[in-house]
């Protein structure tokens, strides 16, 4: 038998890959600049309506954005490239015969009035026993103002609340 290289490299589905972790560390310390949400519409007879928040994107002053989202699963929150999101939004239009996506810039509106301006201070994580993290929900820290964001208990998408 060859011998072969053990892989510890498995993360768990419900924990943040190095990746997203390294992301998350990299937009510390920016002003955030803008908010976007994208949308996932429930068609109707009539007029389109909000099924859940797909997407969150956060903008910084830097011109860089962090883009996340809990998917079409909603089984964990991950950073998602644009590209994945234009795909998403494409393939349900195609499916569909209209757009079901929708971006909603929420600039200074609701729970974000109190943080454009202001400088993302850390995002937090919670520790998995493993070491890892958990990727079910993060808190946005901006000086005073702090705010969640998670998969919610039932239901898809995300949920944001300040705390």
């Amino acid at each position: 038998m060859e011998n072969q290289p053990v892989q510890n490299t498995h993360i768990p589905p419900n924990c943040f890959r190095q990746e997203e972790v390294e992301a998350f560390q990299s937009f510390e310390n920016q002003c955030l600049t803008g908010i976007n949400y994208y949308l996932w519409l429930s068609l109707t007879e009539s007029t389109p309506t909000v099924r859940f928040l797909f997407a969150l994107e956060l903008i910084f002053d830097s011109g860089t954005s962090l883009l996340i989202s809990a998917g079409e699963d909603s089984e964990a929150i991950r950073v998602i490239p644009v590209s994945a999101l234009l795909e998403t939004a494409t393939r349900l239009k195609q499916l569909h015969g209209q757009p079901i996506i929708q971006r909603l810039a929420r600039d200074g509106q609701s729970i974000w009035a109190d943080v454009v301006g202001k400088k993302l201070d850390g995002i937090q994580l919670a520790r998995h026993e493993n070491g890892l993290y958990l990727n079910d929900a993060m808190v946005l820290h901006f000086d005073s103002t702090h705010i969640v964001v998670e998969l919610p208990e039932a239901g898809e998408g995300l949920e944001l609340r300040m705390v």
